[in-house]
């Protein structure tokens, strides 16, 4: 008999061996220790409690886990990772705990779920269109490789996140961030993440945030799109490599931008959102 409840009570050590599983026959299958998905969670910032799983005779076999936060001026969650093991698949395991999920979150106010799915992945678009989910923006994901910079890199200022005032940054044409890479989950884990901008005496004229690590690109706003350019191109000098994820495609001279830095595109996401209670 399946069963659904909140996460909220269950170990990571469970909800591990059950992401495991529930990955295991993807063309790229996941294998992460309870630690590394504990951290994985808190990196993404899931919330259990507003995450939920399913059970058959009390053994997790599917999960629903999401993070939550302001997200287009209101309350939203955001798919962080689901999958159901696949000896429960076909069962419609995933469209009762969707159900379920549903009535729990608007129990919280929670307004609308977001979620991202590679564009070619047509039999999960499906999936989620039957569930009411709708496609509301479309987003490239890139690749930079390593190059010399172009110009001088002591016009360009670097600071923590949680340092950098984006008030200043009011003038600024914002690309729109996707749901993991918006501000609000960003601080909550701001040490991660650095800006490098351009000031000029009106205010910031660009401005980038990236993960300190690995560089990956999080967010960039421009005034001046030949600014933006020079920190692309210190930003790229500084990296092997740097992921440049969901580039809203309704910006195309940013994207023509960051090809002409030599990024390639790597592959296209949807982002898909369901209005709950709908």
């Amino acid at each position: 008999m399946y069963t659904y409840q909140c996460l909220v009570n269950q170990s990571y050590t469970e909800i591990a061996d059950c992401l495991n599983l529930a990955f295991s026959d993807y063309a790229l299958p996941i294998q992460m220790s309870a630690e590394q998905v504990e951290a994985f969670f808190a990196s993404s910032g899931a919330d259990l409690r507003l995450s939920y799983g399913a059970f058959y005779d009390n053994h997790l076999i599917g999960f629903m886990v999401n993070a939550c936060s302001v997200y287009n001026g209101e309350r939203a969650v955001f798919d962080v990772a689901t999958g159901v093991v696949p000896e429960h698949r076909g069962k419609k395991v995933f469209t009762n705990l969707f159900s379920f999920a549903e009535g729990e979150l608007q129990k919280q106010g929670v307004k609308k779920y977001y979620l991202e799915v590679l564009q070619q992945n047509q039999k999960a678009i499906n999936a989620y269109q039957k569930q009411g989910f709708a496609v509301c923006r479309a987003f490239s994901v890139l690749k930079a490789p390593h190059r010399t910079p172009d110009s001088d890199a002591c016009s360009i200022a670097h600071l923590d996140l949680d340092a950098f005032d984006f008030e200043k940054a009011r003038q600024c044409v914002c690309v729109p961030p996707s749901f993991e890479n918006s501000t609000a989950i960003l601080m909550r884990n701001p040490a991660s993440f650095a800006v490098a901008c351009r000031e000029q005496e009106t205010g910031i004229g660009a401005f980038c945030v990236f993960e300190k690590h690995r560089g990956q690109l999080m967010q960039l706003s421009f005034a001046d799109l030949a600014q933006l350019k020079e920190i692309l191109q210190w930003l790229f000098s500084q990296y092997p490599e740097i992921v440049i994820k969901n580039i809203d495609k309704s910006y195309p001279q940013v994207i023509e931008l960051l090809l002409s830095l030599g990024a390639q595109e790597v592959t296209e996401q949807f982002e898909m959102v369901k209005v709950l209670g709908n």
